[in-house]
């Protein structure tokens, strides 16, 4: 099998609401003190790892079209398009190399400014007395959050062998970004963190339309069907 050339898809991630990707447990960090996310050595500015895009677009498509395994654990058959874009959950099947390589998302240059005089929000977080319907005592978790508004580079590398629909690839990765957006990205997602919208999004040479929401709405239910990556 013989590598023919990378297409790059590349985005703007903005965020519609408040980022906790955590950096620790409440267990490693003081009393009271707010859960950290996790920043660069470098610079000492948040960023989004690739592993956490990668993890939640696979376990969205996954439970889309029905390939989660029984123990929980990501699909291991080897042979489905979601395997063969994300790779295998088993090195047993592993027969071909993963499609898609997710790049760590850093800060735009704009929002790293914004960050670096405005800091990041703390998200107080309680959990409820189920008997009397206030905060138990003790169980306040506050977070931090990269604040809504900060933007995000994103990119995906994809892997294009002899045999493979570039097309095909291109548009797993739409109904991908489509799910993202409906979904949350990171920690406390049913607490309104999370969520996260991709904008300027190009594939190779060509920039998607700004209707192409609509698109993957109505490519999604028949991917399976309809889409090979391979012959």
């Amino acid at each position: 099998m013989k590598l023919k050339n990378y297409v790059l898809l590349s985005a703007n991630l903005k965020l519609k609401s408040g980022l906790h990707i955590g950096a620790a447990t409440a267990k490693d960090v003081g009393k009271g003190e707010p859960l950290p996310v996790m920043k660069s050595l470098i610079r000492n500015l948040p960023f989004i790892p690739g592993s956490s895009l990668k993890g939640k677009m696979r376990f969205l498509l996954e439970t889309i079209y029905g390939q989660i395994n029984n123990d929980g654990g990501p699909c291991a058959c080897g042979s489905c398009q979601i395997c063969l874009l994300f790779g295998s959950g088993s090195s047993k099947t592993t027969n071909e190399p993963t499609r898609l390589i997710f790049r760590d998302c850093s800060l735009s240059e704009k929002s790293a400014e914004m960050l670096e005089k405005v800091g990041l929000e703390n998200k107080p977080g309680v959990s409820i007395d189920r008997n009397t319907g206030m905060a138990r005592r003790g169980a306040l978790f506050p977070m931090e959050r990269v604040p809504e508004g900060s933007e995000f580079n994103f990119q995906v590398s994809c892997r294009v062998f002899e045999n493979d629909d570039v097309e095909a690839i291109r548009k797993w990765l739409m109904v991908g970004l489509y799910l993202l957006e409906q979904d949350a990205l990171g920690g406390s997602g049913s607490r309104g963190s999370g969520h996260i919208e991709f904008n300027n999004i190009k594939f190779g040479e060509e920039t998607l339309a700004e209707n192409w929401r609509e698109e993957a709405a109505k490519i999604k239910e028949d991917l399976l069907e309809k889409v090979k990556i391979k012959k």
